[in-house]
């Protein structure tokens, strides 16, 4: 052929960005989690990578170890099976009988992901995610700083009670 000047062809351009944006923003308190506990940290950092690369089986996994580094954080013992560590939170009080039932489920569906093969969909993942986000903001960061606000907090004065005397004719 002849170039005569016409477009023989259009170029394709292709943009993209590194790092890729975040498929879900983290909330603000992930990064200060950190000095609290580096191992959560770690483990959530983790997750939200894979759950940015559509890796949900991984993601699964992953908040179900992240559960788990929540668990022993506040002192439950890491040798327990989930369903004992579960029943301890319940026990101890950090959850109620519904939380425990929701979090059952992002304990099954994380081990489903790790010995059965079982992938979630993105959907069902964001479920999932929002379940252990809830809990770790409740629990960890809203409940530590509680306890750490406890001690500046005056105690009520004790009222002195009076003595009634009897009545005398």
């Amino acid at each position: 052929y002849e170039y005569v000047g016409e477009v023989q062809s259009e170029p394709i351009y292709t943009k993209t960005t590194l790092p890729p944006p975040s498929a879900r923003a983290r909330p603000d308190w992930v990064d200060n989690i950190g000095k609290l506990d580096p191992t959560l940290f770690h483990i959530l950092d983790e997750t939200y990578r894979c759950f940015d690369e559509k890796c949900y089986t991984l993601a699964a996994i992953g908040l179900r170890t992240a559960l788990d580094s929540c668990v022993t954080t506040v002192k439950i013992d890491p040798g327990k099976s989930f369903q004992e560590k579960l029943k301890e939170l319940l026990g101890r009080g950090f959850i109620g009988e519904t939380e425990h039932s929701i979090l059952t489920v992002l304990t099954d569906a994380g081990s489903a992901a790790a010995h059965r093969a079982w992938s979630p969909s993105q959907e069902q993942t964001t479920h999932l995610l929002d379940v252990l986000e809830n809990f770790i903001h409740r629990v960890l960061v809203n409940g530590q700083k509680a306890l750490e606000m406890k001690d500046g907090i005056p105690q009520p004065q004790r009222r002195q009670t009076k003595v009634q005397k009897p009545d005398v004719l």
